[in-house]
């Protein structure tokens, strides 16, 4: 019987201010051209999450196997990032962060599309934006919302839900949002149901919402060559290995 598909959910929190034991610790791990794009930024908390996010990304990858500092990356030509050494750490990886937590999503397969997203619970939502970039099957499931508040929340599940695809995929928002629709928002395990046929694939999309901390809503977007059992999900601290 072949293994079910995991996927690796670590999340960190971020310092909104002046860099923090976790920030520290993360900033040994990178390299040279890593600090140097993390030194442009001028906001701090967009500093620390680069920070944290690549620190993330380069001690999960090794494994424990290899310094972090010698995983090596490049830019797919949609701007995703991959493993190019060493080749057994080449495995689907995604970075998600918002203010206050980091998010890195990890495949154990070799092969696969994933994808992640994050989102503070508290961020404000503008009704317009569901009006103008979602699907008309979603803008009609957020109407029926009784009060602001499940609006709100549905909102939130339904944008990580959509940026978690298109990460995975690779496009970006060069994948117009309405072109795709999730289905049974209220479950741990929505669907998506793609409205333009050209987004139709053979890949086998499997998709998660969780908590991964109190105020905020994490979605992964998981995409497997063929018809597996759904992946098994693993959320997990990163402050704890370090």
């Amino acid at each position: 019987m072949k293994d079910i598909p995991a996927i690796q959910l670590w999340h960190a929190g971020s310092s909104s201010d002046e860099p923090g034991l976790l920030e520290r610790c993360c900033e040994s791990l990178l390299s040279d051209e890593e600090l140097l794009r993390a030194n442009q930024f001028r906001v701090p908390t967009s500093r620390n999450q680069h920070v944290v996010g690549r620190g993330m990304a380069r001690r999960l990858l090794g494994r424990g196997q290899v310094e972090p500092e010698e995983i090596c990356f490049a830019i797919e030509k949609n701007g995703k990032p991959y493993v190019t050494q060493p080749s057994w750490a080449r495995c689907p990886f995604n970075i998600a962060h918002t203010d206050g937590l980091v998010m890195c999503g990890i495949g154990t397969e070799c092969q696969g599309l994933l994808g992640v997203d994050v989102e503070k619970t508290s961020r404000r939502t503008d009704p317009a934006l569901a009006d103008r970039y979602f699907s008309q099957p979603e803008i009609e499931i957020l109407r029926r919302c009784g009060s602001e508040n499940v609006r709100r929340n549905t909102f939130l599940k339904i944008w990580t839900l959509k940026e978690a695809f298109i990460k995975a995929i690779g496009t970006g928002l060069r994948t117009p949002l309405a072109e795709f629709a999730f289905e049974r928002i209220d479950s741990r395990n929505p669907v998506i149901r793609m409205l333009n046929p050209d987004l139709e694939s053979i890949a086998h999309w499997s998709f998660f919402l969780m908590e991964p901390r109190p105020g905020y809503i994490g979605a992964v977007a998981f995409g497997a060559d063929s018809a597996a059992q759904q992946p098994d999900l693993k959320l997990q601290r990163f402050e704890d290995v370090l």
